[in-house]
């Protein structure tokens, strides 16, 4: 009915509010955390960075270059934090293999923002029931996504962190008291 189809709108509209702020409050968290972990990489040893801490998150924000840039800046941030490269070699980070938790996470994210869109093309094609259903259809695989994705994103957040924790004990002495 209408009466439900409004309310359904209006659902969807309080949702997506929360959604686009707890969105945000996040965004801004881990981008944070990428500038200080990219920062942090000179310190552990690594050398022949290709990025700064500011282009590391920069990337995010560049049209088409946002498609892969930030894969490459947390496969960088990966390897080079890794604990097991050699920390006098300050290049040799670069001969590992990323982990495949990157790239889930990346492909995730896109596929995310993928059904997305088409979630929100879909809500504003038409302003039939079919249409309103495929919408809220769209909205909801693409906050199945999302959780998952955002799972990946703490279990890598926390080895990475964990990564240079380890390799900042390893590369500092300890200090005496």
């Amino acid at each position: 009915t209408e009466s439900e189809a409004i309310a359904n709108d209006n659902r969807q509209a309080v949702i997506g509010f929360a959604q686009i702020v707890l969105y945000i409050a996040s965004a801004i968290a881990f981008l944070m955390w990428i500038h200080r972990t990219y920062k942090n990489l000179p310190s552990l040893h690594a050398m022949d960075l290709r990025f700064t801490p500011g282009w590391a998150v920069g990337w995010f924000f560049i049209p088409i270059m946002n498609l892969f840039r930030p894969y490459q800046v947390v496969s960088e941030i990966w390897k080079a934090s890794n604990p097991k490269v050699d920390t006098m070699d300050g290049t040799s980070w670069k001969s590992i293999a990323t982990s495949p938790l990157v790239g889930g996470w990346w492909a995730l994210f896109l596929i995310s923002n993928f059904v997305a869109n088409i979630a929100m093309r879909t809500a504003f094609s038409g302003e039939e029931l079919s249409d309103l259903l495929a919408s809220t259809y769209a909205y909801i695989a693409s906050d199945a996504i999302d959780a998952v994705y955002i799972l990946i994103t703490i279990l890598m957040v926390r080895r990475l962190s964990q990564f240079q924790e380890t390799k900042n004990k390893l590369v500092s002495p300890p200090v005496s008291s």
